[in-house]
């Protein structure tokens, strides 16, 4: 897999990455004939993606083995996480397909069979969806005589956009995911954000509970373009936790915030103070003092009041 990622995708694969969730959430939402056949007690999570790099931006994918009672099964779990439904989504799953069967004939030379593939595509975005379902659809003209040549096949579609009345299943930890990728459009995603950290006070096993908790920040910030850092503290300290654990996190967080306040205001100080004295910095030099760590910019600092050029600043 290659290092281009959306942080849609890092969530999705950081959250159903999660062997508890994984399991808890096949075990709502695969039909129940097919729960009976199989053991999720088994499941595997593999590490391929079949995601290429220019679909990255659309698409994030995981592959889950888990044994049927007839032999492996394979369920390849592709996430639509564009905000309007990608009409060629069958195209991908068609790819996929294929890749999947030449990857194991290379593992299996001497297999006559491929096993079965369970395709389920998980959409959160903000359009409802509206692309076929199945493989002919897409295909037009299609006369009667050339159907059976035609590849056929169809997938199974958890929608989780906002705009539908989808219920969320699970135990706290695989809801609390969902509502995370439905709410990530939300016009108000700082106050769904609040919602979602009353859930994560339920989940039982604290230190899963921390991990959960940074990723979920991470993507708020990061998905939604409209969440900040500030507001995530300020948010934070309103939310009062008894939890130690818990509450050194959120501690940290906030310090944290705190100090890069203060060292960005020590950085847009050092550059008036150079603009005064040796005229507008270049790119260079104000990429350099923006990045800078805290002992850099007091050393720049001192030396400001008596140096004669930039240089003797910054050497």
């Amino acid at each position: 897999m290659d290092d281009i990622a959306t942080p849609h995708d890092t969530y999705f694969r950081e959250s159903f990455g999660r062997r508890e969730i994984a399991v808890d959430f096949l075990r709502h939402h695969l039909p129940a004939e097919l729960l009976a056949e199989i053991d999720l007690e088994t499941l595997e999570i593999s590490k391929d993606t079949y995601v290429s790099a220019d679909l990255r931006s659309a698409y994030s994918d995981l592959v889950y083995r888990v044994r049927h009672r007839d032999g492996p099964l394979t369920i390849y779990v592709l996430f639509e996480h564009k905000s309007s439904p990608e009409y060629w989504t069958l195209l991908q799953l068609l790819r996929y397909l294929a890749a999947e069967g030449d990857a194991y004939r290379k593992q299996h030379p001497k297999a006559r069979r491929l096993p079965p593939i369970y395709p389920l595509v998980i959409y959160h975005g903000k359009g409802r969806w509206r692309a076929p379902c199945n493989f002919h659809d897409l295909i037009a003209p299609l006369p009667a005589v050339l159907a059976p040549f035609v590849p056929r096949f169809t997938y199974a579609l958890h929608d989780i956009s906002a705009r539908t009345n989808a219920e969320i299943k699970g135990a706290v930890l695989t809801r609390l995911v969902q509502l995370a990728m439905r709410w990530i459009f939300s016009k108000e995603p700082l106050a769904r954000l609040g919602n979602l950290l009353t859930l994560i006070e339920q989940v039982e096993d604290r230190t899963t509970a921390l991990e959960i908790l940074e990723s979920l920040l991470r993507y708020y910030v990061q998905g939604t373009g409209r969440v900040e850092e500030r507001d995530v503290r300020a948010l934070l300290e309103q939310n009062p936790t008894g939890d130690p654990i818990m509450k050194t996190f959120i501690d940290r967080y906030i310090e944290q915030g705190r100090r890069e306040g203060r060292q960005e205001g020590e950085a847009a100080m050092l550059l008036r103070q150079i603009d005064r004295k040796f005229g507008p910095p270049s790119e260079t030099v104000r990429a350099r003092i923006s990045s800078a760590d805290p002992d850099s910019l007091l050393r720049w600092s001192d030396r400001i009041l008596t140096a004669e050029s930039l240089d003797a600043v910054l050497h």
